[in-house]
């Protein structure tokens, strides 16, 4: 039957009572929960009766396969129409075999890494029952603080949005939705990774301009990438909250992008308005929702409980929502629930397909590339005989997946003790030096080298776990320092979902910034230790010498007076006590191979605006082992009518070189690399000197000038 016939025909036949349920999600159990006081006491909180519950349009988590099918024949037995429920979930970085967390993914500079994980992560839901997830985040992130850096990709633009969409593509099998694929719902839109001062729900306050060049692109590259559904964020935007913000859901979104995409609310976000003080009550705030572009609200029922009111008062059409619900059904009808309302649940297949090794292979594939080495003098690689002493909170932990790894399960997955067990000579996870006996610290100093497993507790991470001392907790500093001075050979691996600051650590002998590398985490962080992987990870943010250099990221501006450390002018940009610079800047990561780069060529040096730029470089592994290489392209408009950004990365290319290997490596770029957003959001590009910058990291790279012509 064709498909519009048959929504117009499931909308004659809807009463509108039951259109509205179509625009609210609500959690699993207020349909299958065993205790009756739960349930009615839920409904009493959203002020809804049973009958509605069974006309809402869609579920909010489900526990697995035979849940899901469980509450959708619960809900087809009761319900008044012929609509099935369909099933969302964070599934943020992995079902049940988790991947790295997005930051340590996008440390991998590496976006099939983001659609493998993507496919694997959606095999995995898909058996389970679910349709959408809530993923990717493609919120850009440059304040460390902010605990919801761990879900995004970092602080640049571009990284962000080619993670973003590869992880789009991997999910929705680039757009093929239906067996092992679900379908994505990208967040949070928009600007919420400027929350002030790195706390969550937070005020965002951006110009126009950075909105355009910095915060909207990755969205729009997700949306390109397949995604089917938008959420909302949390905060506030020109003084108007993300859920009722005209200028983002409907001037940006459907009109200027023109995105049939369904737009969500957060978490019971359209009643948090009135918290805000932008709707007086909840029937302000449902009038607000509709006319600003929201679809479906979650976890709240104030469409459902003023909606009608509205409509018969003649402040809301119901053409308004028969418009919304046409759409859901059109996505209901894509995903094939007409046909099969259990689409996917299967508990054989969920067994057989989660955490399989072919699966757990592939966590352990995107660890190893997502590991930054961030010191090394020599001592790593680990011999094969080399005896361990391993010391320190994460010793022992089992908490090494990360945040919101909703099925998740820390107790199926080894620890670093269990890993390392056959050279490990002494083990413990005190994090006190004066909890150590003189018997232990004997032990310890006869130990070949000493391992120290530092960082934050996964819980210190993710949403609602924003920190404003972003040094390692209960003094792991001291700790380090005071084994410094009586261990030879000290490496510290670092556990985390931020950016840390890590400035008592730089005289190590070796640092490794492990992030929550998922099920395969301490498989991975073995075989860089011995070498048996060469680490290959980037930077994706800045790391900060200091708290009071927040925010501090590589694509800045340049200022009036910037700082010369030749000048002998003392009235320049800089700080009194500590540098300009980041303590790691992005892009930054060692390998156990050594990378030169030379003979950077550009095709012309003059550009015209339908025409390519070719850009080739060479690189050489100088050394004796294997290893893969992050080859990024930077950009510097000198002089334009909008200032702007000392670099800005253009291209990635990750390549694996043999030893001695040398390649040479071709970038091609066109207007739209070059061009950049007025305060309008238009592209725009003058004539004038352009730099290219190519190399292993922001910091260190050869450049090249070309004009460009318009």
């Amino acid at each position: 039957m064709n498909k519009a016939i048959k929504k117009e025909e499931i909308l004659n036949n809807m009463t509108l009572k039951e259109k509205i349920g179509q625009m609210t999600q609500v959690a699993p159990y207020f349909f299958i929960s065993d205790s009756e006081a739960t349930v009615y006491g839920a409904l009493r909180n959203l002020n809804i009766n049973k009958e509605q519950v069974y006309t809402i349009g869609s579920i909010l988590g489900i526990g697995g396969p035979s849940e899901m099918i469980k509450l959708q024949e619960s809900y087809l037995k009761n319900a008044t129409h012929e609509l099935p429920l369909m099933f969302m979930a964070d599934v943020i970085h992995g079902y049940k075999t988790i991947f790295p967390v997005p930051l340590a993914l996008a440390s991998s500079f590496n976006p099939e890494m983001a659609r493998i994980a993507g496919k694997i992560s959606a095999k995995e839901a898909y058996s389970s029952g679910i349709h959408v997830v809530f993923s990717p985040m493609c919120d850009l992130s440059r304040d460390p603080r902010w605990g919801r850096v761990v879900e995004g990709f970092g602080e640049d633009v571009f990284l962000t949005g080619e993670m973003a969409k590869a992880m789009v593509e991997g999910f929705t099998n680039k757009g093929k939705l239906g067996k092992d694929a679900v379908a994505c719902c990208i967040k949070h839109f928009a600007g919420y990774g400027a929350s002030e001062a790195g706390r969550d729900y937070n005020t965002v306050d951006l110009s126009r301009l950075s909105l355009y060049r910095d915060y909207l692109p990755a969205y729009k590259k997700a949306l390109e990438g397949g995604a089917d559904f938008v959420m909302t964020s949390f905060n506030t935007l020109d003084g108007v909250p993300a859920t009722i913000n005209t200028f983002l859901l409907r001037k940006i979104l459907k009109e200027k992008w023109q995105s049939k995409a369904i737009v969500i609310s957060d978490y019971d976000s359209l009643t948090q308005i009135i918290d805000h003080g932008a709707a007086e009550n909840q029937k302000e705030a449902a009038l607000k929702g509709i006319k600003a572009g929201l679809d479906i609200e979650m976890a709240s029922s104030v469409y459902m409980n003023h909606l009608t009111e509205l409509i018969e008062e003649g402040t809301v059409k119901e053409s308004e929502i028969d418009e919304i619900v046409g759409k859901i059904i059109d996505f209901k009808i894509k995903i094939g629930l007409f046909d099969n309302p259990y689409s996917g649940a299967n508990q054989a297949s969920e067994s057989e397909i989660c955490l399989s090794e072919e699966h757990m292979d592939l966590a352990k594939e995107a660890a190893l590339e997502s590991v930054v080495l961030l010191e090394n003098n020599g001592v790593l690689p680990l011999k094969k005989k080399q005896s361990i002493a391993l010391i320190g909170p994460f010793a022992k932990s089992r908490k090494l997946i990360g945040p919101w790894s909703w099925h998740g399960r820390n107790d199926l997955h080894k620890t670093l003790e269990e890993t390392l067990k056959d050279n490990l000579v002494f083990v413990s996870e005190k994090a006190s030096y004066g909890e150590y006996t003189d018997e232990e610290i004997k032990q310890i100093k006869e130990a070949d080298v000493l391992i120290m497993a530092l960082g934050e507790d996964e819980s210190l991470s993710g949403e609602a776990h924003s920190r404003s001392n972003i040094h390692l907790p209960n003094d792991q500093e001291g700790f380090y320092q005071n084994f410094r001075k009586i261990i030879d050979k000290v490496v510290v691996l670092v556990f985390g979902g931020r950016p840390l600051i890590l400035s008592e650590f730089k005289d190590v002998d070796a640092m490794m910034m492990c992030w929550f590398l998922g099920s395969s985490s301490s498989e991975a962080i073995k075989e860089l230790l011995y070498g048996e992987a060469n680490p290959s990870g980037k930077l994706p943010m800045s790391f900060p010498r200091n708290i009071g250099q927040i925010p501090i990221y590589y694509n800045h501006f340049n200022t009036g007076r910037p700082f010369d450390p030749a000048s002998k002018n003392m009235y320049l940009s800089k700080y009194l006590d500590v540098a300009n610079t980041p303590l790691y800047p992005f892009g930054y990561g060692l390998s156990y191979s050594n990378f030169t780069y030379e003979n950077l060529s550009i095709s012309k040096d003059s550009l015209k605006a339908n025409e390519t730029l070719k850009v080739s470089v060479k690189v050489k592994n100088d050394s004796d082992l294997s290893g893969k290489e992050v080859i990024q392209l930077y950009i510097r408009d000198y002089v334009a009518e909008i200032v702007r950004p000392v670099k800005e990365l253009k291209k990635i290319r990750k390549i694996h070189f043999l030893p001695q290997e040398t390649k040479i490596i071709d970038f091609e770029l066109n207007y739209d690399d070059l061009a950049y957003f007025d305060h309008e959001g238009k592209l725009k590009l003058e004539s004038g000197k352009i730099g290219i910058f190519v190399g292993g990291s922001s910091d260190k790279t050869l450049n090249k000038d070309f004009y460009f012509i318009k």
